[in-house]
């Protein structure tokens, strides 16, 4: 069964709803039309609980699912010039919305977790203090290497000074190198990471979430034109994304198969890689303000929008969708 299939699967729930409002008023349903949501799909395995909103949505939607790139700057710029309504991507690019002032509002958290630091079977390098002098594999400034050159400084050594970053391109190039002793070490995600863990027995040495910003590492981003136009429709998606990410964290073997089946992995990969994601739907402030403060330490943004973030981020859908409390789901004045 493709992807495609279990999609439209995951559909039938709300389209039948709204084929329940045509019985029972067919004048009303037919003089107003579902509303089109295009949502650019995120495969990431910490990212998959949004391939389970579509079921818990009470409203009738027209769920288009586009696919614009694997970056999370190619799903942005898609976004930015309205080619979509939504995406799911990492926190890194909140910090990038707030210093290209684009119109998206980051409306609830998703993911969690999902990234290692690994050695290659039998290596001697036990700690991070081990880590000195090493070649040590990136994707240049993607979230994980972001997290990585944080976490290094926290240990005490200087990332750039300390050790030998060899930026591999794409996290394929960072399983070549690591089976082929290219580099000594890598900063990477899943199911990338579990993939070196099963095929190559690689070692984890972190988690990055406990050495770094914490276990959340992105969210949901609607277009401001989405909201204003639609906000019960809003509403309803947030609430349904809040439900969803219960259920993946309640069913693995749900988010397993899933898994298995937007990767091509073994299940044993696929088992492996969901054990080291954290579903969370928080929207946390410090962890945010730590990233756009490291993006603009690393000169990859050349004005710090830590004081800005608060404008981009709207706690008030999922206050409604879980009775929390915005300062309970993350917020910080």
């Amino acid at each position: 069964m493709d992807l495609n299939e279990l999609c439209r699967r995951d559909v039938i729930r709300f389209v039948g709803l709204g084929a329940a409002g045509l019985m029972i008023a067919p004048g009303r349903a037919f003089a107003q039309a579902k509303p089109l949501f295009r949502l650019d799909e995120q495969n990431s395995i910490h990212f998959l609980a949004g391939h389970f909103i579509p079921r818990f949505l009470t409203l009738p939607v027209e769920w288009e699912v586009k696919q614009f790139a694997t970056s999370g700057q190619g799903r942005v710029s898609a976004f930015a010039r309205g080619a979509i309504d939504c995406i799911t991507t990492s926190w890194t690019y909140l910090a990038q919305m707030a210093f290209n002032d684009l119109p998206g509002t980051c409306i609830s958290g998703m993911a969690g977790g999902g990234s290692r630091i690994l050695v290659p079977a039998g290596s001697p390098i036990k700690t991070w203090e081990d880590l000195r002098g090493k070649r040590v594999g990136v994707v240049e400034y993607s979230f994980q290497d972001i997290s990585f050159i944080y976490a290094v400084k926290k240990k005490g050594m200087d990332p750039f000074k300390d050790l030998k970053r060899v930026n591999l391109g794409s996290p394929a190039g960072v399983v070549a190198a690591m089976s082929t002793g290219q580099v000594e070490a890598c900063a990477i995600f899943e199911p990338y990471a579990s993939i070196l863990m099963v095929e190559r027995g690689a070692v984890m040495i972190s988690n990055l979430s406990d050495d770094a910003f914490g276990i959340t590492n992105g969210g949901m981003f609607m277009h401001n034109d989405f909201i204003k136009k639609y906000p019960e429709v809003t509403q309803d998606i947030v609430s349904a994304t809040v439900k969803a990410t219960e259920f993946v964290a309640a069913n693995r073997g749900e988010w397993i198969e899933r898994a298995r089946q937007v990767t091509g992995q073994s299940e044993a990969v696929a088992k492996l890689a969901v054990e080291n994601c954290t579903p969370s739907i928080d929207i946390p402030a410090t962890t945010l303000r730590g990233i756009a403060k490291a993006m603009y330490e690393l000169g990859i943004q050349n004005r710090d929008v830590t004081d800005d973030l608060n404008r981009y981020i709207d706690y008030k859908f999922l206050e409604k969708a879980t009775g929390k409390t915005k300062d309970q789901l993350g917020y910080m004045a």
